[in-house]
Formats: structure tokens, sequence, C-alpha cells
């Protein structure tokens, strides 16, 4: 669908493509803002040494409420979403998803790896590309499994309960190294959501719409914009594309800066989640599987992670903020 604003003089001044429903916006401004809660309340608790100070200033308790809370909701958004599509679907006779990869994304794929090396044109998109796509479904598989492993680690009284361990034969060790296990699969697969998080708001604020992406928020898109990074979708919804597509981004100093700042962040990030979970002591052990010390609270790396893990914090802030903006500006009906 597309719609045309008429200028003063009777002419049409841009065209404008619908690109995400109001239900698709809220459902993706009610995640949001519950994935970064869940990351500035997750995060304090996996690594309560670095940023112990959130829970001098909000208390322990609160905080895991808070992260149950925060839970609860992105699981009820999630489920929403499902139902809408479904019904959607039905009601359109449509069941193919845009989102939903193909053979065509793999040939996407190899042929914009050609652009890139200089050996091919740069291949027309459709409404969601190839990295679209993979991101999308990358970020859904990682918040399943954390909603499953959140899930028993909220009831993991079924671990310690009689009937589960007779299920083991009563031997006792192995329900606490199963329950550490899920520990450790849920921080890790946290920890490595956040820096595909942080790689999706690097795409559409950095490379697709800087410095701020706010299609999200308006749920339309422009010829230009469309014509740009999507030109299939663009031809399939527009009488005309434009032949001058908007092409703004920063300079290349600015993204080299960002994408090392990134890479750098991405590498501390996951150190940190190794040595807070899969290397960390074990309860029977009072050093750690592979060192016998710890980089996070001992020498000078402790100091690297302190800065990194609090920069994260600063980060998840201002983007749950951005996300708020965003979500307020559309209640009151500025991007109409």
């Amino acid at each position: 669908m597309s719609t045309e604003t008429a200028t003063s003089a009777g002419a049409t001044e841009t065209s404008v493509i619908e690109r995400f429903s109001s239900a698709q916006v809220w459902v993706h401004g009610v995640l949001a803002v519950s994935i970064f809660v869940l990351y500035l309340t997750g995060l304090p608790m996996t690594f309560s040494d670095h940023l112990g100070w959130l829970f001098a200033i909000f208390g322990y308790g609160n905080i895991v409420t808070l992260h149950i809370v925060a839970g609860v909701v992105m699981i009820l958004a999630a489920v929403y979403y499902v139902l809408y599509l479904a019904l959607t679907a039905g009601a359109t006779g449509r069941w193919r998803l845009p989102s939903l990869p193909s053979l065509s994304n793999v040939k996407e794929a190899i042929a914009y790896f050609k652009w890139v090396v200089g050996r091919g044109e740069k291949p027309e998109a459709a409404k969601y590309n190839w990295l679209q796509k993979a991101e999308i479904w990358v970020i859904t598989v990682e918040f399943s499994l954390l909603i499953i492993t959140g899930l028993l680690l909220w009831f993991r009284g079924v671990f310690v309960s009689p009937e589960f361990r007779a299920m083991l034969g009563g031997h006792e060790p192995v329900a606490d190294v199963l329950l550490l296990i899920v520990r450790d699969v849920h921080v890790l697969i946290a920890l490595t959501a956040l820096m595909g998080t942080t790689f999706h708001l690097y795409m559409v604020n950095v490379k697709e719409k800087y410095p701020f992406n706010d299609t999200m928020f308006k749920g339309t898109a422009t010829a230009e914009r469309a014509a740009h990074h999507w030109k299939k979708w663009a031809k399939d919804n527009l009488e005309s594309v434009p032949d001058h597509p908007e092409t703004k981004s920063p300079d290349k100093r600015t993204l080299v800066g960002v994408t090392l700042a990134l890479m750098t962040f991405f590498m501390l990030i996951m150190l940190a989640t190794l040595f807070a979970s899969v290397l960390s002591p074990l309860p029977t052990r009072e050093y750690l599987v592979a060192l016998s010390f710890d980089p996070l609270t001992q020498g000078v790396t402790s100091i690297v992670f302190f800065i990194a893990l609090n920069v994260a914090v600063l980060v998840l802030v201002g983007s749950l903020i951005a996300i708020c903006y965003g979500l307020v500006k559309r209640v009151r009906g500025d991007y109409e």
C-alpha cells in the first residue's frame, strides 16, 4: 500500500509505503522495551561485582521482580504476535510470511558479496533483504531459548524437588549440575543476543537511516528509502521508482569508529560472559575451570570489564529512552 502527499501547488510530493502495520509497531515497541529492561536487570544479576551499584539504588529484590515482570510481558507480546500473524494469514489467505527465508535469499547474499568486492551489481531486495531475514530468525531462536531457560530458572524448585531427584536415581549432584547448565545456557544466549540486538541497532540506525531510524514508529517508509534499500519491494508497490534514492549515511570516519567500537564491545562482552558462566568456579572448587584467577574481578582486566559493562548499561538506558521517545511521539500523533 502506498499513499502520496500533495503539495500546495497540487503536485505530488513524496510517495509513502506502509512497511509495518499498527499492531506490528506496538508489538515491536513492547518487545523492545521489555528486552531492554531484561538486560538492565539481568546484567547486574550476572555481573554483581561491576554493576552492584544498581542493587544499591533499586534493591536486589526489586530488580529480580522487574526482571520477571519484563520476561512475562515479553512472552505475552510474543504470543499475541504469533496469534496476530496466524489470524492475518487466515483472513488474507497469504500464509507465507515476508520474513521467511528462501533459496532466493541465498542467491541474493552471494550476489551481495560479489557487489561488495566489485564483481557485480547490487541485488534488488524484497521487503526484507537476506541480512534482515537472518537477523529476524536468529533473534527469534535466541529469545525462544531464553524464554525456555528463563522459565526453568524461575521455577527452579523443580530441580530440587524429591520427584525430580528420584527420576535421576537419587543423584543430587546431577540435578545441581543440570541447574547450573540451564543457568549458563541462559547467560550465554542472553549475552549473545545482546550482541545481536546491538548489531540490529547498528544496522537500522547507522547503515539504514542515520542517525535515528523512525520507520518502526511511523510504520511507513518514503519511496526514496524504499528504492534505496528494498528496490524490488518498491517496484511492486509504487507506480514509479525514484531515480535518486535517499542515501544519507555517516561519513567514513564515523562509520569506521562506530564499527571498531562495536567489535571491541562484542569481544569484551563475550569474554565477560565466558568468565561469568562457562569458566566460572564450580560449586566444589574455588578456582576457575581453565584459569587460576578470575579476570573479571582481579587484575587490570577487571577495570576493562568494569568500563565495558557499565558502558553497556548506558547504551541500554539510551536505547530504552529512544524507544519510549518514539512510542510517545506515535501516541501524540506526530507521525501522522
